[in-house]
């Protein structure tokens, strides 16, 4: 039961979870071999204990379980159960030719569901990587057939080879089936890795179209929710940012995690267009139904804090500095705090933070043109600290401006 377990928390990527039940396993029968050596059952319990040392990957302890299981087993059925793990146990040793030979033999004879998917997959990875990768899949597929419980692990792997040798319509047909197995979303974050690796080979136009059926898939809530989410990502980014939004407002609409995870998203693709106060309200507005998360929660304050720095800039510019700093810094929006920089450069010529204010503003501009602007502007501050710490110069006096800007600002708030 306790293997079991392990099993069941490996496949699901708990992997803390997964080793403290493979150690147990490990202690328990380790104490129950050693007490009644020469009981029937010995054999069982070493290949038991083999199983648990190879996911731990002890592997000589694994392998010298293992053979004694195989020395010690009558029953056919039981022997051929206990070579597949030795041919695990060489392939991962790197005797790949050895194992394949080894698991042949093996599948000669009648084996449990477990090992005959184990042998499945064995015999697949080699394949896939080799000439034979029409062969490869079928055995993989072979492997979700025998035991439906590894249908993650051999659809990842089927993923895997498919982005590593350039075959999206194979990568296409392996992110369905996992999409199509609930079971599978216990692996998101192996997926949303593997994603991340077909968007750097294929970009993220091509990778939004594997993710199709993400919206349709199987999975609870909140990981179909999350592999959504990554859809409308890659969307984005690929620049069709109306169907991006449209599948992150279908999150949107639940409850729970998800939910404001794509609330989040979509204000922050809203603030970070925005140029005017306008624009934040909208985000505001996106964000308010899932004002119990506790993101949400702080994002909702950082936009208080900027209307109230704002409406402070207009009797003290340093407002405006302090709000273009929240803009920049927790809200993600850049071209408002740029804005609100160039506001405060503007309103206060003369104090020795305007050039850090035009530093900032030209950081946040992406325009060439612009920058050169900026650049000009900050010729009339060529001595100032902020001014010679950007170009590389001796900046004396940099630290103690910096710690007096620290006392003005906190002071700006009291008021």
């Amino acid at each position: 039961q306790l293997y079991a377990e392990a099993e069941e928390h490996r496949r699901a990527g708990r992997d803390s979870m997964a080793v403290a039940r493979y150690v147990d396993v490990i202690r328990k029968t380790g104490q129950a071999f050693r007490s009644r050596p020469e009981s029937d059952w010995a054999a069982e319990a070493m290949f038991l204990l083999g199983r648990a040392h190879l996911r731990l990957a002890d592997l000589s302890a694994a392998g010298g379980a293992l053979r004694e299981a195989a020395s010690r087993a009558n029953d056919p059925k039981l022997r051929g159960e206990i070579l597949v793990y030795l041919a695990v146990v060489r392939a991962d040793l790197g005797d790949r030719k050895g194992a394949l030979e080894q698991v042949d033999v093996s599948l000669e004879g009648p084996l449990s569901d477990a090992s005959l998917a184990e042998a499945r997959l064995l015999r697949g990875r080699p394949m896939l990587e080799a000439a034979s990768a029409e062969r490869g899949w079928w055995e993989l597929d072979r492997a979700s057939e025998a035991e439906p419980s590894v249908r993650s692990e051999a659809g990842l792997e089927l993923l895997r080879w498919a982005i590593a040798t350039d075959d999206s319509d194979r990568s296409r047909l392996a992110i369905d089936g996992l999409l199509a197995y609930p079971g599978a979303g216990m692996r998101l974050d192996s997926i949303l890795s593997l994603v991340e690796l077909a968007a750097k080979r294929w970009g993220d136009g091509r990778t939004a179209d594997l993710l199709s059926g993400a919206d349709s898939s199987t999975w609870d809530r909140k990981a179909r929710g999350t592999i959504v989410l990554e859809r409308a990502r890659r969307l984005k980014a690929a620049g069709d940012s109306a169907e991006a939004a449209s599948q992150a407002w279908q999150v949107a609409g639940g409850l729970g995690v998800s939910g404001a995870d794509a609330r989040l998203l979509l204000s922050a693709w809203q603030m970070a267009g925005s140029r005017d106060l306008v624009e934040i309200r909208k985000a505001r507005a996106i964000l308010l139904p899932a004002g119990g998360d506790e993101r949400v929660g702080e994002m909702l304050e950082a936009m208080d804090l900027l209307e109230n720095y704002i409406s402070l800039g207009l009797d003290e510019p340093l407002g405006w500095f302090a709000a273009g700093e929240v803009a920049r810094e927790r809200l993600g929006a850049d071209y408002l705090a740029r804005g609100l920089f160039l506001a405060y450069a503007d309103g206060a010529r003369e104090d020795p933070w305007a050039p850090k204010a035009l530093l900032a503003a030209l950081e946040a501009s992406p325009d060439e043109g612009d920058r050169a602007w900026l650049r000009g502007r900050l010729e009339r501050y060529a001595d100032s600290p902020y001014v010679l710490a950007a170009y590389g110069g001796s900046a004396a006096g940099f630290q103690a401006l910096e710690e007096e800007l620290e006392v003005r600002l906190r002071e700006l708030t009291r008021q």
